[in-house]
């Protein structure tokens, strides 16, 4: 069986990741491209089948998941794929944490579409929420496309034929800086959920002041959170009372990397996304 060109990561590979993987492969066949999308779980409930729900919601999409079974992420799925999409960002967590050589290369779907959101997991649900998870889902997927296809040209230039990502020395993270980072995605999404709640100028503070603990921890070698740091004070300081939605979204996809080592091209996001902050 062929690699993966994108791997989505859910819990279980029964519920969200196949139905993500369902409808991203029928929106890139869409676009001209035809590279495989499968899914993957981290919890190991290797060779269950879909869940029934699942099933019956992508059956209302014109996608077949009958003959779909479930998978445990490995080290050899996460090397051989070039972007890993997590339905949230506990299953993204989790996979930067088991691979962190994969750890660039993984975003949460909510993250590449550019919106503070994970969608729930229906498990136990009544088959209503799990087609409205599955239109949620096909949303999610048609705002992150843009995203998605720009990621895709530049790691099949540098992987080659066999759209192999190159390999990193990266070390894993100290245990302050990945709560740091948490706290950080926590309190912006909160200001998202409640704009007039959430004191902005307050939580601004907070969040300095997080951005400064890790910024003081050691890097990894090749870990490129020095200066990425130093860029989302730059974010921060442009951003003004009261946030817009836009803003909090990329302040919160931003923050959420810096639980992950960051490679160069980290910078290279960010720094693009610095240069239209002004229209978020």
């Amino acid at each position: 069986m062929a690699s993966e060109l994108i791997l989505v990561v859910g819990a279980a590979d029964t519920g969200r990741a196949p139905m993500t993987a369902a409808v991203l492969q029928q929106r890139l066949a869409e676009h001209g491209h035809t590279g495989p999308v499968g899914s993957a779980g981290v919890l190991g409930h290797d060779d269950e089948p879909a869940t029934g729900e699942a099933i019956a919601a992508m059956e209302q999409m014109g996608l077949d998941l009958g003959q779909h079974r479930a998978r445990s992420l490995t080290a050899e799925l996460a090397d051989a794929a070039v972007l890993l999409i997590a339905v949230d960002g506990g299953a993204a967590k989790v996979a930067a944490a088991r691979f962190p050589q994969a750890a660039g290369r993984i975003y949460t779907l909510g993250a590449l579409a550019g919106r503070p959101r994970d969608i729930p997991d229906p498990f136990k649900m009544q088959i209503g929420a799990w087609l409205a998870y599955a239109r949620e889902i096909d949303q999610l997927i048609a705002a992150a496309l843009p995203r998605i296809l720009s990621l895709l040209p530049a790691a099949q230039e540098s992987a080659g034929s066999r759209l192999q990502p190159p390999t990193s020395s990266f070390q894993p993270l100290a245990p302050e800086r990945v709560e740091a980072a948490e706290r950080i995605v926590q309190l912006v999404r909160l200001a998202a959920q409640l704009p007039g709640v959430v004191d902005w100028a307050a939580a601004r503070g907070q969040i300095e002041a997080d951005l400064g603990r890790i910024a003081a921890l050691p890097a990894p070698p090749g870990d490129m959170a020095p200066a990425y740091t130093g860029m989302l004070r730059a974010a921060l300081a442009l951003t003004p009372a009261p946030p817009s939605p836009g803003k909090l979204a990329a302040l919160a996809e931003a923050a959420g990397r810096l639980a992950a080592p960051l490679p160069a091209d980290a910078l290279a996001d960010l720094s693009a996304q610095l240069g239209g902050w002004a229209a978020l």
